[in-house]
Order: C-alpha cells, then sequence, then structure tokens
C-alpha cells in the first residue's frame, strides 16, 4: 500500500529510532534523546562501528583501531568492556549492536547516520541529468548535516584519520557541485561563496576554476585573470606542479570573452558490448579497506595510482577493482561502462606503449600509435583503462594519461607502478605491507591475524587442509617480520612451508630473496622471485641515486633529512639535493616515508638487497663506517639537546634512533670501535636517567666490567654511569661500588658528578637523607646539564629528613637553574618535589603540582619522572579517600614499573598501595605485601619517622594483623615469591577501582 502524503510527512518528521552522527562532535540520541558517550576509546569504538554498518568490524580490527600504537595485554577484555558500555547507551535498542562472526556489527536504518546520508545526497546530486535547482537543494541538505570538522576528535587514530580525510573530500566536492549549480542558475551572489571555498581549500583545482568563472560570470575578467594566475602560482610554489589544461583553456575563453554559463558535461556514449575483468587469481587478503577507498576514489577522480614496494599487491587489487562493476564510469542508460586492463610488464620501450594499449583495446589505428589516436578512439566511451606496471615506462603512461583526460574525459584511469605518474590531479593510493603480527602465545587470535589469514590461504592453495600447528607459531611470526609483511614475499614462504617444516623456512630466511614462487605462467618475471621484484626498481635508478639508497641500508632504523644530508655529503659524486633523492626513491616505493615522524625507512628484504649489494661491489665496509660514525653523531645531538629547551624533540628523536643506535653498538664491538661504545654510552647516559629506555643502562653497566677498557680516560665517567645505571634496577650495593670505584678513579680536574648522583640515590632510599643532599649538591657543584635535577633531589632529601626550611631554599635554587635550562624533564621533578613537600600535611594542596609534573614530564618523555608523580598522586587521593581512583592508578603504576625494570619504585608504589589496601578493609592482603617488600633488597627504607614527612606510606604490621599471625605470613610471602604477591595486589587493586 502506497502512502499518503500526510503519512509521508509525518514519517518524516518522526525522529529515528537511533541517531549517530559524525559529521562534527560524535552525538548519539536514542528515541530523539541525546546519551551522553564517555571516554575516548568508546567513543572511536562506536564510530567505528556506525560507519561499518551491517559490514561489521573485526575484533582484530577494533583492538588495532583503538590501541594504535601500544595494545593492551588484555585489548580482548577492554574491548569486550567498551561494547557492553555501549550497548548499555543503547537502552532498549542494545540488540542493534550484535556479535557478528569475529567482530560486532551496529544496525542502523536509513537516516540513522549522518554520513550515510550525506552519501546519499551526494550519490543523488551526481545521477546524470539533474536539473541544476535539484542539484542546488540537494547539495545544500547534505552540507547542512556538517556541524564542524568530521570526526575531528579521532584523528590521532590511523583507522579513522583515514575516513576523515575521506569525508572531509566528500565536502569540498559537494561545496564545488553547489557553486556548479548556483553558476548554472546564473546566482550573482555564487562569486562571494565561490570566493569563500577558493580560500578554504587553496590548491583544490576544481574550486580554482569555479571561482575564475564565477568571477568572469559576474563581469570581473581581471579579476578572474588574476584568480587563475594566483592559483598557478600558488601550486607551483607549495606543491612544485602545474596546473591541468583546463586552467588553461579556461583562461583562454574567460581572455576571449567566450565563456558562457551554459558550458556543461560531455555527451555520454550509447550503449555497447561490455569489456568485463575477471576476478585475481589467488587470495585478496588485508586490502578490503584499500579496495573502498580505490573504489571512492575512481568515483570522483578522473586519475588514481597504486603505487607501493614490489610485491606489495598493486596488481592484484587493481585486477580485482576493475572487476567491480561500479568501479567503471556508467553508461547513459545506467549500465555499467567496460573495464580493460593492460599489461605493460612486458613492454620494453616507452614508444610502444600506445600500440600496447590500442592492441588490447583493439582499437583501429594506423601503424604508428600516438597518445592522440588512443584519445580519439576512446572518446565519448564511459572505459575504466587499468595501465599495469607503469614503473619503466612512466613517461610513456603520463603522456597518455594527460591526453586522455583532455579529449577523452569519460575514461578514468587506474595505475599501477612503484612511482607516481607526477600529475595534476592525480590521486595516490600507496598501499603499505600488510600488519606484521607482534605476538605468537595465542595460535587461536595469530590466525585471525591479517598476515597469517594471507600465509594460510596461499599455503591451502597449493596443499588442502593446511593449518598452523601451535609449534609452529613463532616460527611463522618471524617468517613473516623477515619478510615484512609483503603479499610476493607470503606467497613465496607458504609454497615452501607446504613441503618442509616453517622452522626449516625460518632457517633459508637468509635466501628469502631467491625464493621461487614457481609459477612459471606469470609473463613478468620480475615476480618470480623478491630478489628479481627489487632488482627490477633498482636498475631503474640513476648511479647517485643507488649510492645514496645504498648508504641507508644499514640502518635498521630509518634516518632522517639530516641523516639523508650528512649521508650525501660523504658522496663525493653527489651534486643534487639529497632530499630531492630521497623523495625520488619513495616516489620508486624503494623507501617508505613516515610524513608524520619526518622519518625515510627501508623494509627489510630491501635493507637484504642492498646489503649483498655493497658486498658485491666491496663497499660494505665503508657503508657500515659511515653508519657508525654518523650514529655516533647523532647519539651526541640527541645527549646535548636533551637537557635544555629542545628536550621534547630530542626524546623524539632518541626513541626513532634507537633500533640504529643498537646496531651500531653491536657493530662497533664487531669492528673494535671502541670510541663508538664509549662515545654512545657516555652520549645516552643523561637522556636515559628520566626515561623507559633501558639499553644505555646494560651498555654503561657493561663497559663497567670490560677489562680492555680499563685504561680509557673516560673510565671515571664510565663507572659512574654504570652506578646510576645499577640503581634505577634496583642494585643498590652494587651501584654504592661501582659509585666508589668511578670517585677513585677520578684524575685530576675531574669531577665524577654521576656517580654523586648515584650515591645520593642509594643514599636516599636507604633513607640517609643527610648524605644523599650532600652527595647530590656536591654533584650539582660543577653546574653539569642535569643540575637543577640534583638540587632539587638535594631538596627532597632535606625535606623526608624534616627540614622544611632547607628544603624549600634548595627547591626555589633548582626552580632558577630549570629557568635558564628550560628542560621540561627537570621542571616536571622540581614540580614534583613540591608536591612531595606538602603531600604529608596538605595532600590537596600537593595533587596540583603532581599533575604539573605529570603534564610536564609527559610533554618531554621523561616517563620516570611522571610515574614518580602519578606514585605521589595517587597517595595523596588514598589519603583524601579517593579510594577507586587511587587504586586504579597503582594498578597501572606497578605495571610500568615491572616492564621498564625499576624495581626500586615497583616496591615503593606497592608499599603505598598497600596502604590504600589497608585504608579499605583488606589487612591480611596488606600486611603480605608489606612482608614480602621488607625482604626486596631494592625497596626503599620507610620508617613512621620517614613517612612522617614524605611520601612514602608507612603502615605498622602491628596494625594489621597479630603478632602471633606475622610469622605464618611472612612464610606465605617468602613461599609465594615477589612476583606472585605482586599480582594478588594488582587483582585486588582492581576490585578496589570497581566498586569503592
Amino acid at each position: 500500500m502506497s502512502e499518503t502524503p500526510q503519512e509521508r510527512t509525518e514519517v518524516a518528521d518522526a525522529p529515528p529510532a537511533l541517531r549517530v552522527d559524525l559529521l562534527g562532535t560524535l552525538r548519539l540520541s536514542v528515541d530523539g534523546v541525546p546519551v551522553a558517550v564517555p571516554g575516548a576509546r568508546r567513543r572511536a569504538a562506536l564510530a567505528l562501528l556506525a560507519l561499518a554498518g551491517d559490514r561489521g568490524v573485526t575484533a582484530e580490527r577494533l583492538m588495532t583501531a583503538l590501541w594504535p600504537d601500544d595494545l593492551p595485554e588484555n585489548a580482548a577484555q577492554a574491548l569486550y568492556n567498551h561494547i557492553s558500555r555501549l550497548r548499555s547507551h543503547l537502552g532498549r535498542l542494545s540488540d542493534r549492536l550484535q556479535r557478528r562472526g569475529g567482530g560486532y556489527a551496529l544496525r542502523l536504518d536509513r537516516g540513522e547516520l549522518d554520513v550515510e546520508e550525506a552519501r546519499r545526497l551526494s550519490r543523488a546530486s551526481a545521477a546524470p541529468g539533474t536539473a541544476p535547482s535539484t542539484l542546488a537543494s540537494t547539495t545544500r541538505a547534505a552540507l547542512e548535516l556538517w556541524r564542524g570538522s568530521a570526526l575531528e576528535e579521532f584523528r590521532s587514530l590511523p583507522e579513522l584519520e583515514a575516513e576523515a580525510v575521506g569525508l572531509d573530500e566528500l565536502r569540498l566536492r559537494l561545496i564545488d557541485d553547489l557553486l556548479e549549480a548556483r553558476l548554472a542558475l546564473a546566482d550573482r551572489a555564487a562569486v562571494v561563496a565561490a570566493t569563500s571555498a577558493a580560500h578554504a581549500a587553496p590548491l583544490r583545482e576544481r574550486t580554482a576554476l569555479l571561482l575564475v568563472r564565477a568571477l568572469a560570470a559576474d563581469g570581473r575578467t581581471a579579476e578572474a585573470m588574476a584568480a587563475a594566475q594566483g592559483y598557478r602560482h600558488r601550486l607551483a610554489e607549495e606543491t612544485g606542479l602545474d596546473p591541468g589544461p583546463a586552467l588553461a583553456e579556461l583562461e583562454q575563453r574567460v581572455a576571449s570573452g567566450t565563456l558562457s554559463g551554459g558550458d556543461g558535461g560531455l555527451a555520454d556514449a550509447g550503449p555497447g558490448p561490455t569489456r568485463t575483468v575477471g576476478r585475481p587469481d589467488g587470495p585478496l587478503v588485508g586490502r578490503q579497506h584499500d579496495r573502498e577507498e580505490v573504489l571512492r576514489l575512481l568515483q570522483a577522480h578522473g586519475v588514481v595510482t597504486l603505487t607501493g614496494a614490489g610485491g606489495v599487491g598493486k596488481t592484484t587489487l587493481a585486477i580485482d577493482v576493475a572487476a567491480d562493476p561500479t568501479a567503471a564510469p556508467p553508461r547513459a542508460s545506467g549500465a555499467p561502462g567496460d573495464a580493460v586492463v593492460v599489461d605493460l610488464a612486458a613492454v620494453d620501450l616507452p614508444e610502444r606503449v600506445f600500440q600496447a594499449v590500442a592492441t588490447t583495446l583493439r582499437l583501429r589505428t594506423s601503424s604508428a600509435v600516438r597518445p592522440g589516436d588512443v584519445a580519439a578512439a576512446l572518446a565519448g566511451q564511459p572505459l575504466l583503462l587499468v595501465l599495469d606496471n607503469c614503473e619503466h615506462v612512466i613517461g610513456a603512461c603520463r603522456e597518455l594519461v594527460v591526453t586522455l583526460r583532455r579529449h577523452a574525459p569519460d575514461v578514468r584511469v587506474l595505475a599501477t607502478s612503484r612511482g607516481t605518474l607526477q600529475l595534476p590531479g592525480e590521486y595516490v593510493v600507496r598501499l603499505q605491507p600488510l600488519p606484521v603480527p607482534r605476538d605468537s602465545s595465542d595460535v587461536v587470535a595469530l590466525r585471525r591475524q591479517t598476515c597469517v589469514r594471507a600465509f594460510l590461504e596461499h599455503a591451502r592453495r597449493l596443499r588442502p587442509g593446511y593449518d598452523l600447528p601451535f609449534d609452529d607459531a613463532p616460527d611463522l611470526v618471524e617468517v613473516l617480520r623477515r619478510l615484512d609483511g609483503l603479499p610476493l614475499g607470503i606467497e613465496l614462504a607458504a609454497r615452501q612451508a607446504v613441503v618442509m617444516p616453517l622452522r626449516e623456512v625460518r632457517g633459508r630466511l637468509d635466501r628469502a630473496l631467491d625464493l621461487s614462487t614457481g609459477r612459471q605462467d606469470l609473463e613478468d618475471g620480475r615476480q618470480r622471485t623478491l630478489r628479481a621484484t627489487i632488482d627490477s626498481s633498482y636498475r631503474l635508478l640513476a648511479d647517485h641515486e643507488r649510492r645514496l639508497l645504498c648508504a641507508l641500508a644499514p640502518f635498521p632504523g630509518g634516518v632522517d633529512v639530516a641523516t639523508v644530508e650528512a649521508l650525501a655529503a660523504d658522496d663525493p659524486g653527489g651534486e643534487v639535493d639529497p632530499v630531492d633523492v630521497v623523495h625520488r626513491l619513495v616516489d620508486t616505493s624503494l623507501v617508505v616515508a613516515d610524513p608524520s615522524s619526518g622519518r625515510f625507512r627501508l623494509l627489510f628484504t630491501v635493507r637484504a638487497f642492498l646489503t649483498d649489494e655493497l658486498r658485491r661491489d666491496g663497499n660494505l665496509e665503508r657503508a657500515e663506517r659511515q653508519f657508525v660514525d654518523r650514529c655516533l653523531a647523532v647519539a651526541r645531538e640527541v645527549g646535548t639537546l636533551i637537557m635544555g629547551p629542545d628536550e621534547p624533540l630530542a626524546d623524539r628523536r632518541l626513541r626513532a634512533e634507537l633500533d640504529n643506535f643498537r646496531a651500531a653498538r653491536d657493530l662497533a664491538a664487531a669492528r673494535g670501535r671502541d670510541d663508538v661504545r664509549v662515545g654512545m654510552t657516555l652520549a645516552l647516559a643523561d637522556a636515559a636517567i628520566w626515561r623507559d629506555v633501558r639499553e644505555p643502562w646494560s651498555w654503561a653497566l657493561e663497559i663497567a666490567t670490560d677489562g680492555s677498557l680499563s685504561d680509557r680516560p673516560e673510565r671515571s665517567a664510565l663507572l659512574g654511569c654504570a652506578a646510576d645505571a645499577a640503581r634505577l634496577l634496583g642494585e643498590l650495593d652494587k651501584a654504592e661500588r661501582l659509585g666508589e670505584q668511578a670517585i677513585a678513579a677520578a684524575g685530576t680536574g675531574f669531577e665524577p658528578t654521576r656517580a654523586y648522583a648515584a650515591l645520593g640515590s642509594v643514599a636516599h632510599f636507604r633513607g640517609d637523607f643527610a648524605t644523599a643532599r650532600q652527595h647530590w649538591l656536591r654533584g650539582a657543584e660543577q653546574s653539569p646539564p642535569w643540575a637543577a635535577g640534583m638540587i632539587a633531589s638535594a631538596a627532597l632529601a632535606a625535606s623526608y629528613d624534616g627540614e622544611p626550611g632547607e628544603a624549600r631554599a634548595l627547591l626555589d635554587r633548582a626552580f632558577r637553574e630549570v629557568a635558564v635550562s628550560g628542560c621540561l624533564s627537570e621542571a616536571a621533578f622540581a614540580a614534583y618535589v613540591e608536591g612531595e613537600m606538602l603531600a604529608p600535611t596538605d595532600p590537596e594542596a600537593a595533587v596540583p603540582h603532581y599533575v604539573e609534573a605529570i603534564e610536564y614530564g609527559s610533554r618531554a618523555g621523561a616517563v620516570f619522572v611522571v610515574g614518580v608523580a602519578r606514585v605521589g598522586l595517587a597517595s595523596a587521593r588514598t589519603r583524601t579517600g579517593q579510594f577507586a581512583e587511587a587504586a586504579a592508578d597503582f594498578g597501572r603504576l606497578l605495571d610500568s614499573w615491572r616492564r621498564t625494570g625499576h624495581n626500586t619504585q615497583l616496591w615503593t608504589t606497592a608499599r603505598n598501595a598497600a596502604a590504600l589496601l589497608a585504608a579499605t578493609g583488606r589487612q591480611r592482603l596488606a600486611a603480605l605485601v608489606l612482608l614480602s617488600a621488607d625482604a626486596q633488597p631494592a625497596a626503599a627504607a620507610v620508617s613512621a619517622v620517614i613517612a612522617r614527612h614524605s611520601g612514602r606510606a608507612y603502615v605498622p604490621i602491628s596494625d594489621l594483623v597479630d603478632e602471633a599471625q606475622v610469622d605464618a605470613l611472612r612464610a606465605e610471602a617468602a613461599r609465594l615469591g615477589p612476583r606472585r604477591v605482586l599480582q594478588l595486589l594488582e587483582g585486588e587493586l582492581g576490585v578496589v577501582a570497581r566498586i569503592e
């Protein structure tokens, strides 16, 4: 039965049962009533589920999206908790959020998601023959759905950031469509809107063209020409590109006065026999998002290029996209247009590209085919043309595509290439290798990983029923890691795995470059081994490009621009800007760029190939020498910058360079480069003190026991660094011994400040605050870069010793030092000490100082300072009765200290957490924790006197249990061991966090 107009109005006016709005700040409404959704991760989960709709999202994808940097051990449980809370937010509609397969799906009906409504209106406005007035009203309705930037709050999450970029593009396209309609309707006010749109998107060509047209239609010819010239200049200055031919044509028409408002679209070719593409042979795993992105771009843009490293799966994805009937532009009848794939792998000369395209398309052309011939034959025909493997004939492909866009605009081009076509209006989708699993302990979860699924599907094509045994999981993870998650490499490994155990495949990884697919049907010989794949790209490079690429090979952690320039400076034949060279290497997909960090890295397989090339050419030793020398220079730069105002930048650089530093030290040890080992240890010692970066600690301890270095002039400084490393690990006796050796080894004129710092810390942990103060102030006498931290430490010792006046004077002095150095971590530590001085008598007043310390420390990457400030904050919350918040803080801190190896802080935190247990009626477990702490050599001393003046908690055992129970509890603590006692503590803290 059809609806009456009144019924339709009532239906339209009724609010949807469920509504999710993402075009602005996330909003959820149930039966028209707004529902608050707290928590960033829960809100992100709702956004992901809403965007996926009935397709659903796998649990693996949700976890990866919500925790992109560091997946917690209990990620599955945490995800379940978020899903459960989301169901409660949905109220009576909770059944809309369903478990589906290995994930979840949120069922949304029409009109319940603003994003889908905007896309539906966009599709309606793009329908052929849409009247300008209808187009204007439809696009206006779509644009009114935006309340701000789409998904703005989620742009730090890569999964949602990609969706946000697509929605930004949709909004810009709608704005352009509305301008197009207003121009067709001769709306004189369109010039204002066009000016605003061009200002908001200054590099967008279509918007710039619409502004020129609007100005010309308003009779402002000079301004129209100026706008065109301004766009041309702006594009060249900011991108180095030239605008498309449409701008020049428009300028000519404006100048000649022939521009009219009636210029519209192109006539569509009539229906004809449809040419389709079959699905690719082999699995397409982990590319659904890329596939959807390519299809989306093809709907709106004439040229899309799939690029990425050799073997990453460009051809497979392109063929799969071409097989989709929605990829080709539709005919006038609405039927799908043609799709044709032209394989250029075997085309050996650029001039033969045009003939190959003409032959594949079965075009009637002359014997000497030119781009114009192909364009003329295809004019007016809706066609998706896939140009596969363009990299070795990229100039000819570029010429062909430019001609097609000018004279056959109904042809969409999807290109695959290891480099981009470098065309105006070209949209690039850069395929990345499949994500490689990190953990092999859970085989069930491992089988769901994208990389593993691809491996299993390839193996099962060769041996049906093949499965992954539990014992083989670690070997498979290592194989996938060493193959960089490259689909071609995974296929090669799967072929080996069906005929030999995975441990043997792993053992043959040093020959991974030469593993064969065994597929003799491949026309492209470059795809038969990884070595052939990489070599085909390598041989296309100029000599200076090869030299710089080979210089990058020893760097496992990648490089920044400064290192690129330093390496290029050592190349006597390098006269080209090295930044241009590395961008060219990125464009050829031999180097991977990370725009967020500004670093460049090589895939493992590419590094292996280049190492073989260096060894074959006799240049490996020189490249390795460049590598260790550069790492030493970078370590010294980081060590200097990290104690000043540039500390946040230096912290990021330290963490980014760790893989390089490790490899350089190993190589230096193998090559007898003691200067590098010693230099890097001393340079990074200060940087590691406040951070969760343990390698420099172990380096210092290793060097301190190396007898071959006993005569070096840096001996005292090395021993001092080793002493500080030992105390950080909770080995207080060892720290004291090494510190005393450092002082004894100090020569005339050298003050072993780091040794005094270590001895001060040991005395402080043992409760000898006067001695601690003396050592720290002695260390600060020579005004080392870390003087503020040592003076603040002395202030802390004075405060703990019941000397508030001296503590105040010392802390004020520390703040003056901080003002001079500008070092954020030192400022954070001083703020922490301020909190500690207030906490014993006024815990509420201490809280803002702890919060300030956490903020400064987080910005600086000073994890240690953040940790001790959080301990103080949690203890203050305990004293003020905020037990749930304190318990949650203590639980996180125990896990953090254990992971970073700070045993002294671990047991200080455990003792303070025991005080919380006691305050919430859990006396027996509190006593068990305290007795276990008393038995730990790394635990800091605590007594009633110390607790009176410090943030260290002290609870007498006798206040918790009867004296008769103490011996039995002490024996129980010894039997359980410290690890199990801490596990019991963390479990009970979790209970307190949930119910108190």
